[in-house]
């Protein structure tokens, strides 16, 4: 047997080889954008964008019109081992954990120098967002469950399938892995935007902090992640978040051109009610905000005109009340995908300060925020749980859409529901489930369940 074929690259050649390292980091980079990780037939399927669109499609906040693609998150059936769904997040994350241990052993083989140091950071970086990602979905949260089951860990490529771990374990991996990211990304300059640098790696652990209780690494990190991030004017919040260069407060995404364009399979035929030629809009497959949110939001912040108001919008008749205007793409398929942004820091940050009992500066930081995009905002008069609240609420109408309000119903336990007077969500949509309900637990899928003996079922 040929052990060494000329066609490909083995680990030793690999581990002497920075251009293969690289090579191999860029692939993971396009696995993340990727359309058919685990079914070239599912138009959800394009990776983890689609992923944190789905999960904002089962919170309270996000509305859809019409039972279409979406509609098995929404509907909260996607989430059986059975459906097809429920394999989605499992393959698109633990295809990239495989490169990133590749690209971990191999460089901790040779040892780390000048050349791979900051691919090896990327690495941990991206294996440690992978599995935060596997935790949250198919574990229950941090605090209170460390013993519970969570998601399997590996670290080496093998073919042989683990038991699950336990939360207290997988957290302790990511955040070991985050910490060394920060460290060893300490001085790289990325090309671009598409890059993890260390204040991408700081935004992971921000949030990972948060999710585990350590509201003082949690604000720290979010402080340092921000830096260097503009939150914009007007005119730049409501751009259409279609351009990675263009939002100025992104911090990690996709570039999406013609050449690796997925068309209608892709975030902004989902999403932009405007776009005639997508799923939304062409079909009237609207996504809208919940009336209560829509209702929080003041009168004199420019976020409400991201949303089509109750008696319309003349420069989109069609658009039915409450229908989202801010995911809009002039290009109609070439929208780049925005992962992660800086305004996020700004609430973890603020939230963790109020945790730690440091309200004042707390205030200080939503302040910041809030002044940024409501002029007659001034400074919170709440203390204690109300200032948490508000906290939470002006992140959920910030990132609307944007992958965070499923996650954060799940840490501060907060039920689904949305059946209530006057209510916009439409019949196949009106579910109610008590905080803590197994529902916020995904199945492990019917594949892992039937090829990995040693595998326990997550209740229903």
């Amino acid at each position: 047997m040929d052990t060494k074929p000329q066609s490909t690259i083995n680990e030793e050649q690999l581990a002497t080889s920075p251009a293969g390292l690289q090579a191999l980091l860029d692939g993971i980079y396009t696995g993340f954008r990727t359309f058919g990780n685990t079914n070239g037939g599912n138009h959800e399927d394009y990776g983890h964008k689609s992923i944190l669109a789905g999960l904002d499609m089962m919170s309270n906040d996000n509305v859809m019109t019409k039972s279409s693609w979406y509609s098995s998150w929404y509907n909260y059936t996607g989430i059986i081992q059975t459906n097809s769904r429920s394999l989605l997040p499992w393959n698109t994350y633990y295809l990239q954990i495989k490169s990133t241990n590749t690209i971990i052993n191999t460089i901790t083989k040779v040892g780390v120098n000048d050349q791979n140091k900051s691919v090896l950071g990327q690495a941990y970086a991206l294996r440690a967002l992978s599995y935060f990602m596997l935790a949250r979905i198919y574990g229950p949260t941090y605090v209170g469950h460390t013993s519970d089951l969570c998601v399997p860990i590996y670290t080496t490529v093998g073919f042989e399938g683990k038991s699950r771990s336990s939360v207290g374990e997988v957290y302790s991996l990511i955040e070991s892995d985050l910490l060394k990211s920060v460290d060893l990304l300490t001085g790289y300059t990325r090309p671009n935007r598409e890059k993890v640098d260390k204040s991408v790696a700081q935004g992971f652990l921000a949030q990972v902090s948060l999710e585990m209780g350590k509201y003082s690494q949690a604000a720290q990190n979010a402080n340092a992640a921000k830096q260097g991030y503009a939150l914009g004017t007007e005119a730049d919040w409501r751009n259409g978040f279609y351009d990675l260069t263009k939002t100025t407060d992104a911090m990690w995404g996709a570039v999406i051109t013609g050449d690796n364009t997925s068309f209608v399979a892709s975030f902004f035929a989902h999403f932009d009610n405007t776009n005639n030629s997508g799923y939304a809009g062409g079909l009237g497959i609207y996504k809208l905000i919940d009336k209560r949110l829509y209702d929080n939001i003041s009168a004199t912040d420019y976020r409400k005109k991201a949303f089509v108001a109750p008696g319309g919008n003349p420069s989109y008749p069609a658009l039915p009340a409450y229908a989202n205007l801010k995911f809009i793409d002039p290009t109609v398929t070439d929208g780049d995908y925005i992962y992660l942004r800086a305004s996020e820091m700004y609430y973890i940050e603020a939230e963790a300060l109020a945790r730690s009992g440091n309200e004042p500066q707390a205030k200080a930081v939503l302040a910041q925020i809030t002044q940024a995009r409501d002029a007659s905002y001034t400074t919170s008069t709440n203390t204690g749980a109300a200032l948490i609240t508000e906290i939470t609420t002006q992140k959920r109408i910030e990132m609307w859409g944007e992958g965070c309000a499923w996650f954060d119903m799940k840490r501060l336990g907060v039920g689904l529901n949305r059946v209530y007077t006057g209510t916009n969500h439409p019949t196949f949509g009106q579910l109610t489930y008590p905080a803590n309900s197994n529902k916020f637990l995904w199945q492990i899928p019917q594949a892992e369940i039937d090829t990995n003996p040693n595998i326990v079922q997550n209740p229903n």
